[in-house]
C-alpha cells in the first residue's frame, strides 16, 4: 500500500494518549522503529500531514503491523527531530509552529547554507565539481508538483544539489547537522498553498542556478548573499508566511 493511500488512516480527530517520549541524542532509531521514523518522515516532507495534525499510534501500530513500542520510539525521533510534539497524557500532534518561528528558522538556516556556499567557492578543488553543482540546479524544473512522485523527485533533486554543495563545502561534521534542518525545511514548505508550489519552484531553481555559478566562478561573497537570501525569503514564496 501506498503512502498516499495510507497516510489517512493515521489520522484522527482527537488526540491519543502516548507516553512521554524519552531524551534522546537525535540518532536514527534502528530495526521496526526506524523504518516507521523513516516513513514518516517522508510523508511529513511530501506535505501528507499537516500543521497541528493528531496522530493516533494505535492507528499507526496497525498500519505499521507493529507494536505500540516502535511506534513510541518513532515518534521519540520524529519529536527529536521537531516534526511533531507530545503532550503528556494527552497525545501526539505534527508540529504548528508560529510565523516568527518559522521565519526564525529560515534565517538561521540561510545563515548556515549561506557558509557553505562561500566555503564551497573557496575550498572545491575540480572543475567537475561545480560543473556538477550547476548542472543539478539547471536540470530539474518541474512543470507541476501535484502528484507524490511529482514532489518526491523535486526533493531528490534538492538533496543532489545541496549534498554536491557541502562535498565542495569540505565541512561534513557540519554538513550532517544542517541536513536535519533541510529536511525539516522541506516540511515547513510543503505546508504553503498548493497553487503558489509550481511558479515558486521555478523561482527557487532559477535562485540556486545564480548560486551554484557564483561558486563556480569562486565569488565567494556573492554566493553566501545569494544562498542567504535564497532560504530566508522560501517561505515567502511557497506561501506560508
Amino acid at each position: 500500500m501506498s503512502g498516499s493511500e495510507t497516510a489517512g488512516n493515521a489520522k484522527t480527530s482527537h488526540l491519543e494518549v502516548v507516553p512521554p517520549a524519552p531524551a534522546s541524542n537525535n540518532a536514527d532509531p534502528s530495526g521496526k522503529a526506524g523504518k516507521i521514523a523513516a516513513e514518516m518522515e517522508r510523508r511529513l516532507m511530501l506535505g501528507e500531514y499537516h500543521f497541528g495534525e493528531p496522530l493516533s499510534a494505535t492507528q499507526l501500530a496497525r498500519q505499521f503491523d507493529a507494536s505500540r513500542q516502535p511506534v513510541f520510539a518513532a515518534i521519540a525521533h520524529l519529536r527529536s527531530s521537531g516534526y511533531v510534539e507530545v503532550i503528556p497524557q494527552v497525545g501526539c500532534r505534527v508540529v504548528s509552529p508560529s510565523p516568527v518561528e518559522i521565519g526564525d528558522f529560515f534565517v538561521a538556516l540561510g545563515k548556515i547554507e549561506g557558509a557553505a556556499a562561500s566555503f564551497a567557492a573557496r575550498r572545491y578543488e575540480l572543475a567537475e565539481e561545480a560543473e556538477t553543482l550547476v548542472a543539478i540546479s539547471e536540470a530539474n524544473d518541474p512543470g507541476e508538483l501535484v502528484t507524490t512522485a511529482h514532489r518526491q523527485g523535486y526533493i531528490n533533486m534538492l538533496f543532489d544539489y545541496h549534498n554536491q554543495l557541502w562535498a565542495m563545502a569540505r565541512s561534513p561534521a557540519l554538513a550532517g547537522r544542517v541536513a536535519t534542518m533541510r529536511r525539516l525545511a522541506i516540511f515547513y514548505l510543503w505546508q504553503g498553498s498548493a497553487r503558489l508550489v509550481p511558479t515558486s519552484a521555478h523561482l527557487l531553481n532559477m535562485e540556486r542556478a545564480e548560486v551554484a555559478r557564483a561558486i563556480q566562478a569562486r565569488d565567494a561573497t556573492r554566493a553566501e548573499i545569494l544562498m542567504e537570501k535564497h532560504v530566508a525569503h522560501k517561505p515567502y514564496v511557497n506561501g506560508i508566511l
